[in-house]
């Protein structure tokens, strides 16, 4: 795979490979799409409804991601990218870059529209994850399917600090 930068890479094994690149080369690369975030954007609103009854079947209405103190299926449910699409969070955290004036800092490109990398989340938790990364445990067990980890840690999103 081709991160744009190394430590990206670095980071990435470390929270789903053990720190094994290799690995995450072999296991992990469908969760990854380098491509331009608005062509992978515009692939899946042509597929979300399908992919949202088909997860909304798999999970029985049953919000994966559980991150969000309210975490309800009052509002409805939605497909979430457990890898974002794009993030500006590694190069806040990682390289330390700073906004220019007005502007936000640079996103990269990271997820994939691959099923494996998609899982129901309601509306307040979908909200709250946005383009952030979730922490190593959090991600692992929503790729294996296991969410039956209802407990204070599962709000853990990314914080290099």
């Amino acid at each position: 795979m081709q991160f744009e930068f190394p430590e990206d890479k670095k980071f990435f094994a470390g929270i789903l490979a053990e720190g094994d690149e290799d690995l995450l080369d072999v296991e992990y690369s469908d969760l990854f799409d380098f491509r331009h975030p608005a062509i992978k954007r515009w692939e899946f609103d042509k597929v979300s409804k399908k992919v949202l009854r088909e997860l909304t079947e798999k999970h029985k209405s049953e919000c994966q991601l559980r991150i969000h103190h309210e975490c309800s299926n009052d509002d409805g449910f939605e497909p979430d990218h457990i890898i974002p699409l794009s993030s500006n969070v590694l190069n806040k955290e990682l390289r330390h870059m700073k906004p220019e004036k007005g502007m936000k800092v640079v996103a990269q490109s990271f997820g994939s529209n691959n099923p494996r990398n998609l899982t129901l989340a309601c509306r307040k938790c979908n909200r709250l994850k946005k383009h952030r990364i979730l922490s190593g445990g959090i991600l692992e067990k929503l790729l294996v399917g296991d969410v039956s980890f209802v407990d204070k840690e599962r709000v853990r999103l990314l914080s290099l600090h």
